[in-house]
């Protein structure tokens, strides 16, 4: 061997020592430093430095043992190989010993150079092994802690039998209650069953997209993958649900966005083109009044004033729901602006006879506004809930909340809720899924959080209900952009 090999060898008789050593100085492939420590005492005071490279301990050791030893050397987390010598063969001190931790044992009766030797080879190997698998399991056990994606291990049935620390931020469930749950129970139900039947069948899932719901009922999308493992008898899943939600939004906003500005560009375009000719037959209109005798000729004549007006008034009020809104923002308690915008909808609530529920933060939270503007854009959401939900029945949830960096407003109805096909589409302007409307109220929303550097989300369900989520900066953090 290149490097000295450093041993600490506690025996109380003087006379085993001598003999063991000597077996030592046998052994001429290998370099040693034989320290010999006649007492049990002095051993545990070296063992608090763990400055040897393997340990020897006797079994007889005055009142104490050589297991009571190898305790002391696991309490000092020693990790070093340790060798227990008996005075005879006792498979039960032997196994005892094994299995607090020694890399093997020896028999003094048996003892000699050859025997020795393949002891300390097997004990600095074993011992190399273990290391390495424990600095391996330190290295994922980290890796597993620290990711922000939930990591689980749960049994074929999806039962979670391990969660590291960021299922618990994800979920809003304590560890605790996660142990107690399924895989399943965290999923929507209707294609989580075939998802998971892929891991029965002990194959494996690969970036399969699924919605997940927190304690709290939120709904959230995310990608599940999972690995069939095995430890000896046991088959297990191995997994990582890794959370989307914000990227599905940013995407949503992506896509509302650009069908906004190709609405604008769309509308300006036709505003141009209506509204020349549009003059000239207002002016056109004027002309001929100006020059008509015939009372009765004139009243047609206010008819095509009249309806000018009308049209150019359209074309003003088009031009504003598609446009990107500029206006001053100030800092504004929201707590206050949403209680004045529920104030301003009490006729409306009561003639439903809609109870309405406030759940707002303790701490009144500045976000930077304009007034006028973001009390149209709440306005417009607590209004359309109020149309969808049954008189008498219906119950609006108005949340605020800090999320991450942010400050959410949630408005939430148990209305009648929006089917998939038109959610794809509620934002884009001109569209409504109401008899009567222009389907302006939410582009205009929209339109109007982007301006405030928020984002708005929507999550429904025919029947249940519908909630909107508006985030937006607070007061510091927009300071900070």
């Amino acid at each position: 061997m290149n490097k000295k090999l450093r041993v600490l060898l506690v025996d109380d008789d003087e006379d085993d020592f001598l003999l063991t050593s000597a077996y030592f100085k046998d052994l001429t492939n290998w370099d040693f430093q034989l320290q010999w420590c006649p007492t049990y005492e002095k051993a545990v005071h070296d063992l608090a430095n763990c400055k040897h490279d393997l340990y020897i301990f006797d079994y007889l050791l005055g009142a104490n043992t050589g297991i009571d030893l190898i305790e002391e050397a696991i309490r000092n987390n020693c990790q070093e190989p340790i060798i227990l010598l008996t005075g005879k063969g006792d498979e039960k001190i032997a196994l005892e010993a094994l299995r607090l931790g020694a890399a093997d044992y020896l028999i003094k009766s048996e003892l000699g150079p050859t025997i020795l030797e393949r002891s300390l080879r097997y004990a600095l190997e074993r011992t190399q092994v273990i290391k390495a698998l424990r600095q391996s399991e330190r290295r994922y056990r980290r890796i597993f802690e620290e990711s922000k994606d939930m990591l689980f291990i749960s049994d074929l049935s999806g039962k979670i039998v391990d969660i590291n620390a960021a299922s618990v931020v994800l979920t809003g469930y304590s560890q605790e209650e996660l142990l107690t749950k399924s895989v399943l129970d965290l999923m929507d139900g209707s294609d989580v069953l075939e998802t998971w039947s892929i891991i029965e069948d002990e194959l494996e899932i690969q970036g399969k997209e699924v919605v997940f719901f927190t304690k709290e009922g939120e709904k959230r999308f995310g990608v599940l993958s999972a690995t069939i493992e095995r430890d000896n008898t046991t088959t297990y899943a191995q997994g990582r649900l890794h959370d989307i939600t914000s990227q599905k939004k940013t995407e949503r906003e992506r896509l509302f966005s650009e069908k906004l500005a190709v609405t604008s560009r769309l509308v300006q375009m036709l505003a141009h083109e209506v509204r020349n000719p549009l003059t000239n037959v207002n002016l056109s209109a004027e002309q001929l009044e100006s020059e008509l005798e015939d009372e009765g000729l004139i009243f047609y004549t206010d008819i095509i004033k009249r309806n000018c007006g009308r049209i150019n008034d359209l074309i003003t009020q088009l031009l504003q729901s598609s446009r990107k809104s500029e206006f001053s923002l100030g800092s504004g308690s929201l707590n206050q602006i949403l209680d004045e915008i529920l104030l301003s909808a009490t006729d409306r609530l009561r003639l439903k006879r809609i109870q309405v529920k406030k759940s707002f933060t303790k701490e009144d939270t500045e976000i930077m506004l304009n007034e006028e503007m973001f009390k149209i854009a709440i306005l417009n959401l607590v209004t359309n809930a109020i149309e969808a939900m049954e008189e008498g029945e219906g119950v609006l949830k108005v949340t605020t909340r800090r999320f991450e960096q942010d400050v959410q407003i949630l408005v939430a109805d148990n209305g009648t809720g929006i089917s998939k096909k038109n959610m794809a589409q509620i934002f884009e302007p001109y569209f409504t899924g109401k008899k009567s409307g222009m389907g302006i109220g939410l582009a205009s929303t929209l339109n109007i959080v982007q301006s405030h550097k928020g984002r708005i989300d929507v999550q429904s369900e025919i029947g249940v209900g519908t909630v909107f989520t508006l985030s937006f900066p607070m007061v510091e953090d927009t300071e900070v952009r």
